[in-house]
């Protein structure tokens, strides 16, 4: 039941896309493809839940999930708190996968944070960063007083079993946060809805 909640919630964020971004989030022509669009959907919750951002193309600049994207599926620089998120997320399209599979470390460790941060303009494979980690670097060099900032890794995704520590180690010794799906069930999903009852 918590995970058809949350899978109206996504296809209502779905349905905010301008006609301009249809063929990514509108298009019910595979499962493929309603899938995809979910998945984006489901960054878009965190982006809007978290921040209170309520324009969908303002949270549509942010999601950085494409070829070459070093790992980050989506950023958010806050700068009334002074922190930079790095956001790493696994959508599951059942609910049995959903509540029980888990994101690999492996998945963890591919995160580039450190060379996005340092500027690098490659993965360590010599390939080229897609245009929004690019465009994530631009933003970071423009921030007034950059040192003052700290970093966070935000995981949408299951992960038991790792201590705080051991996940400080996997996401380069950056301060990280979990959202797995009790806390998508419970937390992130409610609170859209409260959006939609209340902020429209």
């Amino acid at each position: 039941m918590k995970y058809l909640i949350l899978l109206n919630v996504l296809d209502k964020i779905r349905e905010e896309a301008p006609n301009l971004m249809s063929k990514t989030y509108k298009s019910n022509s595979s499962v493929d493809k309603i899938n995809y669009s979910r998945s984006r959907a489901f960054i878009h919750l965190y982006l809007k839940v978290s921040f209170g951002i309520l324009d969908f193309m303002e949270r549509e600049w942010f999601i950085t999930d494409k070829a070459y994207d070093g790992g980050v599926d989506g950023y958010y620089l806050d700068k009334d708190t002074r922190v930079i998120y790095f956001i790493q997320s696994k959508f599951r399209a059942s609910s049995a996968n959903f509540e029980c599979k888990e994101i690999s470390l492996n998945e963890i460790l591919v995160m580039n944070i450190e060379r996005i941060i340092d500027g690098e303009v490659n993965d360590e494979n010599g390939n080229s960063y897609n245009g929004k980690i690019k465009q994530l670097q631009r933003e970071i060099s423009e921030l007034h007083d950059v040192a003052r900032y700290s970093y966070k890794v935000v995981i949408l995704a299951n992960l038991s079993g790792v201590t705080t520590s051991q996940l400080k180690k996997l996401t380069s010794e950056f301060n990280s946060e979990v959202f797995d799906y009790n806390r998508s069930y419970n937390e992130l999903a409610p609170r859209y809805i409260w959006y939609l009852l209340y902020c429209v």
